[in-house]
């Protein structure tokens, strides 16, 4: 598919501020009526969520379209929004590229494979080419952010343990360092500094807020009470979290000093949830169109004992075949379908942001030390330029490369390459 001529850029938010905060609205039907522009036309946002070592493949499948389309138990929780999602099988990376726990996560999203030994050279990632073609059109150019801790050292396949954990790289030399603490990933977006960050955001834009409402349509009132209970119900449960006293050891935090009393979430199921909330936020009030989440290293220390397991990730990992990772896999599958579900819920126009965006979620392994295919999921229309509720079977494709999808999204953002990763063709199929 050609790419469309670039659109003009517009201003499609209505930016409240007060007291050294910020609070962009969702698109208003009533935009022109507070200074705003009333458009027919929605930004294109991309996200990118990548859990590591493996799934669980006799849970991980689905066959057919549209109404027949049937769905295996790992996507049991997409079953009501199956509609607006690819499943997509067969994608490969070089085994170069993506095989071994140690450089997964940082070839899954460049197509390239990293260097070993002590000079650390991976590849710019498909969400940094974005941002930096298309970040400035908003405050921040991207969003990353991650659950779990980078590991420093090296793996003993000789490679840097800075791969395994980060999946966006701004050069073939720097990666962008996840945002760990989900109170300043919020923060971030709403421009909350200083003396006043503990202060709700909401109440320093009341007012405004207030004046707003009285200008606006009845149904552009219910979307602002919709869309500011949402932030309330953020702000509410980072407040709990500092409540609880959750995770205040900071020893060993780069981030030590800034706002430590906040802490970090001491399961991953809250965790992943509130960054994905961020991220719905983000995109809704279009602080950002690009965002990355990584919800596990490869060879991951995270734990789950609201799964009732005992040991951790990358032990599970090695035991694919059995049941105690297949509920890791569905669990990674939920927070995936929390996301989606959550755009979905957020009118756009006609449409809805979820409409507007491409998802994807990945894993750069089949099984543990298996990459023969990469597990992948879409969702979103990408403004009308994906069609969704398909089953894409690349596996016997005479072209299955991950780099040529990675090509075509771009394309299908405006952003037009000759070559990405492995690949100088677009995905045929998408």
């Amino acid at each position: 598919m050609k790419s469309q001529p670039p659109k003009p850029n517009f201003s499609r938010r209505v930016v409240l501020q007060g007291l050294g905060a910020s609070l962009a609205l969702p698109w208003l039907e009533s935009a022109k009526l507070i200074g705003g522009d009333s458009i027919d036309v929605f930004p294109k946002r991309f996200a990118f969520l990548f859990f590591g070592d493996g799934i669980h493949p006799p849970q991980w499948w689905s066959k057919g379209n549209g109404n027949a389309l049937q769905l295996g138990p790992a996507f049991a929780s997409l079953e009501s929004i199956k509609h607006k999602i690819n499943f997509v099988h067969g994608l490969r990376h070089p085994d170069n590229v993506v095989g071994g726990h140690a450089k997964g996560a940082a070839g899954i999203l460049t197509g390239v494979q990293p260097l070993g030994g002590r000079k650390i050279q991976a590849a710019t990632s498909m969400d940094q080419v974005l941002a930096k073609r298309l970040g400035g059109d908003t405050r921040l150019p991207s969003l990353v952010l991650g659950c779990e801790r980078p590991v420093s050292g090296f793996h003993e396949s000789n490679f840097s343990m800075m791969y395994a954990s980060h999946v966006s790289w701004s050069s073939p030399v720097s990666p962008v360092p996840a945002e760990l603490y989900p109170s300043l990933a919020f923060d971030s977006l709403f421009e909350s500094k200083g003396s006043r960050v503990h202060l709700s955001v909401l109440d320093r834009v009341l007012e405004q807020l207030k004046d707003v409402s009285a200008k606006v349509s009845h149904a552009d009132n219910a979307k602002i009470q919709e869309y500011t209970t949402s932030v309330r119900e953020v702000e509410q449960r980072l407040v709990k979290m500092q409540e609880r006293g959750l995770d205040l050891d900071t020893s060993n935090d780069p981030l030590k000093g800034k706002r430590p009393l906040d802490g970090l979430p001491n399961q991953i199921d809250e965790h992943s949830r509130l960054m994905c909330d961020i991220i719905a936020l983000a995109f809704q009030t279009d602080r950002t169109r690009i965002a990355t989440l990584l919800l596990t290293n490869n060879l991951s220390g995270q734990v789950y004992p609201f799964l009732g397991l005992k040991v951790d990730h990358h032990n599970y990992s090695h035991n694919w075949q059995d049941p105690e990772f297949a509920s890791i896999t569905r669990f990674w599958v939920q927070q995936y379908a929390y996301l989606v579900t959550k755009l979905d819920s957020m009118q756009e126009g006609d449409g809805t942001v979820l409409d507007n965006s491409c998802i994807m979620l990945a894993n750069e392994q089949w099984t543990a030390h298996s990459a023969p295919k990469i597990p992948l999921l879409l969702s979103g229309g990408l403004s009308g330029t994906l069609e969704t509720g398909r089953t894409l079977e690349y596996e016997d494709a005479t072209d299955r490369k991950m780099s040529a999808l990675c090509l075509t999204i771009m394309d299908r953002m405006g952003v037009e390459l000759k070559e990405f990763g492995n690949a100088t063709d677009q995905l045929v199929g998408l």
